[in-house]
């Protein structure tokens, strides 16, 4: 299969929303969109006490066909042009989304416009995939704005792992035209209480401004987008959430194979995620 952009839905308006980010994001890029929607497979009892366990898996199948089919011909509707392809699968979501997923696709998913990791549509699906997935993985909030992001917005931290999401971030706001704004957040956990504790700070504050100033020229050179510097003293996920807007796009680099990374990206990613109103992409950095 060639580069596509894989969602999932489950049926939820938050879910749907993820679907039309994804449908209008795949006609920006050229690319047709795949819906994934998953049926349980574990044996649930009838509540009615009148059905055999074979029975209520097809009930379940039916209903999950029927609302998918629903969703595709919405999205059709809306983007004639884009090639749509619908799948229904028995797998777990975390298994059904990632099938046929390559490094050049793009994959997304729904979370619930409830803050808070509990709130996750169909639990850790997202953060799970977010893990595992060998593309950069949107994570988008019932209700978020979608279409043409009005602000690309990154965080960097000199990290091969940010390098990767910088480049990521230059390429989408190229590809919609819109303003790149790069985040540095820095942070000295120590009260500066005498004179070598306030050269300390200063020093780290000159360390930060120089990984901002690298990033925004590799920014610079890459994309043609107009670039904005963000240097904040504070934690990482606050500087990102107060510089992000309603209708903008956050960018986040992980660390590749299973695992998000400690640091800025391990626990950043998943204090932004849990946080954010703003739709997430999380580009995973793939080590040699």
């Amino acid at each position: 299969m060639g580069a596509h952009v894989s969602v999932g839905y489950d049926g939820t308006p938050d879910s749907g929303d993820a679907v039309m980010w994804a449908a209008a994001e795949a006609v920006a890029r050229e690319l047709p969109v795949r819906i994934v929607s998953c049926y349980p497979t574990a044996y649930v009892a009838d509540p009615m006490g009148g059905l055999p366990p074979s029975e209520v898996y097809e009930v379940v199948r039916r209903a999950t066909v029927t609302s998918l089919a629903t969703i595709e011909e919405t999205v059709r509707g809306r983007h004639p042009g884009l090639a749509v392809t619908a799948t229904v699968s028995g797998d777990p979501p975390q298994v059904a989304l990632l099938a046929d997923v390559g490094p050049d696709d793009l994959l997304v998913v729904g979370a619930s416009r409830h803050h808070g990791a509990a709130a996750f549509w169909l639990g850790s699906t997202p953060r799970s995939v977010a893990r595992r997935s060998p593309c950069p993985v949107v994570v988008v909030p019932g209700g978020a704005k979608r279409g043409h992001p009005a602000s690309v917005i990154v965080g960097i931290d000199g990290s091969p792992a940010s390098d990767a999401a910088l480049r990521w971030a230059c390429d989408e706001a190229d590809l919609h035209r819109a303003e790149l704004v790069v985040v540095h957040a820095w942070d000295y956990p120590y009260a500066a209480v005498d004179l070598d504790g306030a050269q300390v700070r200063d020093l780290m504050c000159i360390d930060a401004a120089r990984v901002l100033e690298t990033g925004v020229a590799e920014a610079r050179q890459r994309s043609g987008a107009s670039v904005t510097d963000v240097l904040i003293e504070g934690s990482p996920p606050n500087a990102l959430l107060e510089t992000a807007r309603d209708g903008d796009l956050i960018v986040l680099g992980s660390r590749g194979r299973g695992a998000v990374a400690a640091g800025l990206f391990g626990s950043t990613v998943n204090a932004v995620l849990e946080r954010a109103s703003a739709p997430v992409v999380v580009v995973r950095h793939q080590r040699e």
